[in-house]
């Protein structure tokens, strides 16, 4: 299986490569990708960080690597009903993982941030765009991640200007296109926040059509001294998707990071999200929850990378899983010798709610530094028999019981969203969530 999609990448990189001019800002750097691609090879079944996760084997049964993409002909109506209307935002929207002018506010240089594709960057020789995107490939980069910079066709890169703070959120529409054929997509974002900036960015996974869709996704972020984002992904109505969405995020001094991933809707996702804390003083906040049924796979694999001295981090993910589905999650939170003074947080809670469903947890702490505060854990469980007995003898049905409880159990993590709306959006979305599993909730 891996041979054959190796072949398959092989083709698709040699395609792409001649459609490109000698002269292309990352001609070069796609050539080196693909060579350090073919070194790391697709992960199999002994690479211990996909061990629960046959990602090549699903691939090799679902798609053709090497296919051409073919132009969406997506319209209008087809697209409005996917827009958050109720949430008051700036818009950008990717098709096929390609910037869609027609449906995006691009902002302007009259405002507090700006957003170009790779090529309109190049020609209007944007050097403050381009030279964040020629940063060398982290040394503990997924496969996946260096496999898009090989095949990624039209880059975006988000800039906010220092000093900004953006009255509305940033939100970005990742829109696959499946109607006529398997879609294969490589969308590559990278997203700088200035000195004393702040910003909320939403980003929204959706597949249409009746084919499926894989979409190899990297976003990378770069936080400057004293910069705020809170970072969110909305993995809720994603349908035939296949997704391996990485984050590379990268903190300067006193900036401050709070991430959100959740994730109830696809086929198999695989969310890769490293944290580089390089600077003093700077600090993450990870929060997770995954809500999964029937036969869906969700792969949450975290990093946070403790450099220097006087950094936190605090993560919290939280799962429910039944019917057949597969949660997997892998955390680590890794001190370097000189980064005294860390303190960091780790934990992964679990409700198994089917005797076929799986929950594979690996909290990890790797530490080589002495001065310390760090610590993790992890639970697997069901609901508790006796918290039900209580609701049920209250005159409460037991399937509402059910859905009280686990609503309780996962609404510490929605409650640390900032957005009022976006806080209301997901307690309604994972009520709907809930109802498919046959349990309903009144708050």
């Amino acid at each position: 299986m891996q041979s054959l999609l190796t072949s398959q990448a092989q083709k698709a990189i040699d395609k792409h490569l001649s459609t490109l001019a000698k002269r292309h800002p990352f001609y070069e750097a796609k050539k080196q990708a693909w060579q350090t691609f073919r070194q790391l090879g697709f992960p199999g079944p002994k690479d211990e960080a996909y061990k629960y996760t046959p990602i090549a084997n699903t691939l090799a049964q679902v798609f053709d690597l090497s296919q051409d993409q073919a132009t969406s002909q997506l319209t209008q109506a087809e697209l409005m009903p996917l827009l958050h209307h109720e949430l008051d935002a700036y818009q950008l929207v990717l098709i096929n993982g390609q910037l869609s002018k027609a449906y995006s506010s691009v902002g302007s240089h009259n405002q507090p941030w700006q957003c170009l594709t790779v090529t309109e960057a190049d020609q209007q020789q944007q050097a403050a765009f381009l030279q964040h995107w020629r940063q060398p490939t982290p040394e503990d980069a997924d496969p996946f991640a260096t496999l898009n910079m090989a095949l990624f066709e039209e880059g975006t890169a988000i800039h906010i200007a220092d000093h900004a703070i953006l009255d509305k959120p940033l939100f970005i529409y990742h829109i696959t296109d499946a109607s006529t054929h398997p879609r294969l997509t490589y969308p590559r974002i990278r997203i700088v926040l200035g000195e004393n900036s702040q910003a909320s960015l939403v980003t929204s996974w959706h597949t249409l059509g009746q084919h499926p869709g894989f979409t190899n996704a990297v976003t990378e972020i770069e936080l400057a001294t004293h910069a705020r984002l809170d970072y969110y992904t909305l993995q809720t109505q994603m349908g035939q998707a296949y997704q391996v969405n990485t984050a590379q995020c990268y903190q300067a001094r006193q900036s401050v990071l709070n991430t959100y991933t959740l994730t109830w809707d696809s086929v198999f996702v695989r969310n890769n999200l490293h944290i580089y804390l390089y600077e003093p003083h700077s600090e993450t906040n990870m929060y997770g929850l995954y809500c999964l049924d029937n036969q869906q796979h969700a792969d949450n694999h975290t990093l946070v990378d403790h450099q220097v001295p006087h950094t936190q981090s605090n993560e919290h993910y939280k799962g429910i899983i039944t019917g057949q589905a597969t949660g997997v999650f892998n955390g680590k939170i890794y001190v370097r010798a000189e980064a005294q003074k860390t303190n960091a947080f780790q934990a992964n809670n679990n409700v198994v709610l089917s005797d076929q469903a799986t929950i594979h947890t690996k909290p990890q702490l790797e530490i080589w530094a002495d001065d310390v505060k760090c610590s993790h854990g992890a639970t697997i469980g069901q609901l508790d028999e006796a918290q039900l007995f209580y609701l049920s003898a209250r005159g409460i049905p037991m399937n509402t019981a059910r859905a009280m409880l686990l609503h309780a159990f996962v609404s510490d993590v929605i409650a640390t969203v900032a957005s009022p709306v976006l806080k209301s959006h997901l307690h309604q979305t994972l009520e709907t969530r809930l109802r498919t599993f046959g349990l309903e909730a009144t708050r």
